[in-house]
């Protein structure tokens, strides 16, 4: 038995006539009641009284109909949903993001167009920092991640392709969304706040908000390293663990810290964040996903990504 017995045999019980069924299924009228005969021979009984000019169904055709109907209401139904999920259309789409990734307005934007283009696909959000996106894609709590990595990290150095393997042995697939460097950031109304750009010499004096576990911003190794050729050690007053706390103590005055710069962040009005003029450090800001992973959910919004980076 086929798909085609059962809509055959439901055309020509809806219109009581197999030559009005082979016109609505664009087939001839021996094909159709070919099809009748053999769903009969393999049902064991028979489904229509052929009269002169109709067909009348049987007890047996009677009861039937009803359920083929719903059956192919349900096929009809799960082939328009399997077609969605194919096109990336419908499903389900779950994505990393950390506190940096709120200033940069790409995400918004990709965000936005992605909601309003898929209203089918269930988007959900969550806030994790780069640091552990990794494990949390290789567990499958999130399908992407945007993500921010410094030099020391595993940083790609083209646009898209791979990184890794990681410390638990996942490897990503990754698109380039933008590339920066390191500011000195600082309250809104500190010396320093109008200067074009700073040498790290002219932090020597200053108390540091420090997020030790930033993939990007330097923690205490990279911090000291890299103050150590400006001929001081920072002192550190505070450790924070993401960077949207460190902006908020820093616009309170707390202390400065050090943070991406790139022309497209936007940070808080509370704080300025001035390039420093004698550090190499270059971060990258990528949208990640598992290496060689491809769904149609997923490869829409690295669609859109890739469409709002350039």
């Amino acid at each position: 038995m086929e798909l085609r017995h059962l809509r055959y045999f439901v055309a020509a019980a809806e219109e009581e006539h197999f030559g009005r069924a082979s016109e609505r299924l664009h087939v001839t009228r021996p094909a159709v009641s070919q099809l009748i005969i053999d769903l009969e021979n393999e049902i064991g009984t028979q489904l229509f009284e052929r009269l002169a000019h109709s067909v009348k169904l049987t007890a047996a055709g009677r009861v039937l109909l009803p359920k083929l109907q719903t059956i192919m209401i349900d096929l009809g139904q799960a082939f328009a949903m399997a077609k969605l999920v194919g096109q990336g259309k419908s499903g389900a789409l779950n994505v990393g993001y950390g506190s940096l990734t709120l200033l940069h307005p790409l995400f918004r934007a990709a965000i936005k167009e992605f909601h309003e283009s898929y209203p089918n696909v269930t988007l959900s959000l969550f806030e994790i920092p780069t640091s552990e996106q990794v494990k949390a894609l290789a567990v499958g709590k999130i399908d992407v991640g945007f993500m921010h990595f410094g030099p020391a990290s595993v940083a790609p150095r083209k646009k898209g392709g791979s990184i890794g393997p990681a410390r638990d042995g996942t490897a990503l697939d990754y698109l380039t969304i933008q590339t920066g460097s390191l500011g000195a950031v600082v309250p809104q109304d500190h010396p320093l706040a109008r200067k074009k750009s700073v040498s790290l010499g002219e932090l020597a004096g200053e108390q540091f908000v420090v997020v030790p576990h930033s993939s990007v911003s330097p923690g205490y190794g990279p911090l000291y390293a890299l103050c150590k050729p400006a001929g001081f050690e920072p002192q550190i007053v505070q450790e924070v663990s993401s960077i949207a706390s460190q902006l908020n103590l820093v616009s309170v005055g707390m202390g400065i810290g050090l943070a991406v710069v790139g022309q497209d962040f936007t940070y808080p009005s509370g704080v300025a964040v001035i390039p420093l003029k004698d550090v190499k450090y270059k971060t990258s800001f990528l949208l990640g996903w598992i290496k060689g992973r491809s769904e149609p959910v997923l490869d829409r919004l690295i669609e859109i990504v890739k469409a709002a980076a350039k």
